[in-house]
C-alpha cells in the first residue's frame, strides 16, 4: 500500500501545481497492450489487446512536461501460439486486466508550440513512476512500475494536438501471467524474470486556457 500512497501523493502534488497554471492538456488515448514474460520472450506486438486511457499534462515550457494518466491495458497470452516444443507442452494461458496510474516527465526534442508560419511537430521521450492495480480472474494486486517510452507530437489547430506513443512499462512482479518460476539460490538467475508489457496507439489532447508562451523573442 506504500506504493500506492506514494503514487497518489505524487498526483495530488501535481494537480495541485497545475491548477494553478493555465498551460495545460487533456487528452485521451486509444490503441493497444502487449506482453513480454515467460510466455512470450521476445515477439514484439503479440497478441494486441484493445487498450485506452487519459492524461492531464502540465507543460513547463515548449521543451518539457508533467503528464499524469491513467490507461487501461490488458494482456494475454498462450502457449499454443508457440511453436517450441516446451511451450506446447505446457499449455499455459491467461487474460489479465491491468489498470495503471502513472506520472511521467517529457522532454520535446524540438521546441513544442503551435505555429501558423511553420510545422509544430517534435518527437518526444518520456520516463516516470506509477501503480498497476492488477486483476487476474478476480484476485486484485497492486504493483509498482517504471513506464518509460517516445512517440511523435503534432499540433493541428492551436489547441489541438495528435501524438503517436509507444510506452514500457517495466515491472517488479513475475506474475502478471500467473506463471511464476521458482526461485533458487542455483536457478534463480537464470529462470526468474519480471514480466512487461507495454501500450502502443495515438493520443488527442485540447490544450485549455491556451496563452502564448513567455515572449516572441522566446521562439527565435
Amino acid at each position: 500500500m506504500k506504493k500506492v500512497y506514494l503514487v497518489f501523493f505524487l498526483l495530488f502534488v501535481f494537480f495541485g501545481v497545475a491548477k494553478a497554471q493555465s498551460n495545460v492538456d487533456l487528452g485521451i488515448f486509444a490503441g493497444t497492450s502487449h506482453y513480454l514474460g515467460d510466455l512470450n520472450k521476445e515477439r514484439l506486438f503479440y497478441a494486441p489487446s484493445f487498450s485506452f486511457g487519459g492524461f492531464y499534462s502540465y507543460n513547463l515550457n515548449p521543451r518539457y512536461a508533467i503528464k499524469a494518466a491513467v490507461n487501461y491495458a490488458p494482456i494475454r497470452g498462450n502457449d499454443a501460439d508457440f511453436a517450441n516444443e516446451f511451450q506446447q507442452l505446457r499449455a499455459e494461458q491467461f487474460k489479465t486486466n491491468i489498470t495503471d496510474i502513472s506520472v511521467q516527465f517529457e522532454f520535446n526534442f524540438s521546441k513544442y508550440m503551435y505555429s501558423p508560419m511553420k510545422k509544430s511537430f517534435s518527437p518526444y521521450v518520456s520516463a516516470g513512476l506509477g501503480i498497476a492495480m492488477v486483476n487476474q480472474a478476480g484476485d486484485f494486486s497492486y504493483n509498482l512500475i517504471i513506464p518509460f517510452g517516445l512517440g511523435a507530437k503534432f499540433h493541428l489547430t492551436r489547441r489541438i494536438s495528435v501524438a503517436a506513443l509507444w510506452e514500457f512499462r517495466k515491472t517488479f512482479t513475475d506474475a502478471l501471467d500467473g506463471y511464476d518460476f521458482p526461485q533458487s539460490s542455483e536457478f534463480g538467475s537464470t529462470l526468474h524474470n519480471n514480466d512487461w508489457y507495454y501500450i502502443a496507439g495515438i493520443s488527442f489532447s485540447y490544450k485549455i486556457n491556451y496563452y502564448k508562451l513567455l515572449c516572441p523573442a522566446y521562439d527565435n
